[in-house]
């Protein structure tokens, strides 16, 4: 057939609406039945919410769900419960150890200062001086006298046993012991000989007795004791010559014994 009588084809819709003069291709002008939107330069937008459910979806709103450092809400409340409870139970153990130490460290200082323990001490080639000084309790004794039982008896001394040696002929050794009478060595031509602190009347004529053993004579004829005496001297013993015992004040608490005139 002959192209100059051919019938007019139907264009496509791409061109049915367009009014500007244009030169037609020469291909592309068949006949097409394909059937098209009104128009195909705009794209089909949804216009209500997407309700499906799914990685992009969203069951309640078009909201996005909330995000704090970098985590859900959820994932956040969690790490942060936790990390609260780490916290509080290193707190809580420190406390505690701090006090079991503090406990520890006062029951050792108690052990060491008890003296039932003590720590070693490494060895030394140089002396150190003693971190402290030892005291020994000193014993507390009450001076005692036997009066007024021993009042008007007889005393030999120790030292007429001769465990201190030979016993001179001349030593005075024996006493007589009196109660409650005053100082012979307080009156005129007597001579205190010596000085002692002493815890029985027995013990200040012994001081007296000793002095005529190493002397060999009875030159201490007297010896007075006052158990209510300090110190540096509650007993005195002298010469007081030819003591008359009847002469003699009473005076409470002053005991006297007199070198006996017959040895």
């Amino acid at each position: 057939m002959d192209s100059s009588h051919r019938e007019p084809q139907r264009l496509s819709a791409l061109y049915q609406y367009h009014n500007a003069p244009e030169v037609a291709p020469a291909h592309g002008l068949e006949y097409d039945d394909t059937i098209y939107p009104s128009s195909d330069k705009y794209p089909v937008v949804r216009e209500r919410a997407f309700s499906g459910s799914g990685k992009y979806g969203f069951s309640n709103n078009n909201h996005p769900p909330m995000i704090i450092f970098g985590m859900k809400v959820r994932t956040f409340l969690l790490v942060a419960s936790v990390m609260t409870i780490v916290v509080v139970g290193a707190a809580v153990g420190g406390a505690v150890g701090g006090q079991q130490l503090r406990e520890n460290q006062a029951q050792t200082q108690n052990v060491y200062t008890n003296g039932t323990n003590s720590p070693a001490t490494p060895p030394s080639s140089a002396s150190s001086s003693p971190s402290s000084t030892f005291t020994a309790a000193i014993p507390t004794y009450t001076p005692l006298s036997d009066c007024p039982q021993s009042n008007g008896t007889s005393y030999t001394s120790a030292f007429a046993q001769g465990s201190s040696g030979d016993v001179p002929s001349h030593a005075g050794l024996h006493f007589t012991k009196y109660c409650d009478l005053s100082n012979p060595l307080g009156s005129n031509g007597s001579q205190r000989i010596a000085e002692a602190f002493v815890y029985s009347f027995s013990d200040c004529v012994e001081v007296c007795a000793g002095y005529n053993f190493w002397n060999n004579g009875g030159n201490c004829t007297v010896a007075v004791y006052q158990s209510g005496g300090g110190r540096p001297g509650n007993c005195w013993v002298g010469y007081a010559g030819q003591v008359e015992v009847g002469e003699l004040k009473v005076v409470q608490g002053t005991d006297v014994a007199v070198l006996d005139s017959s040895t």
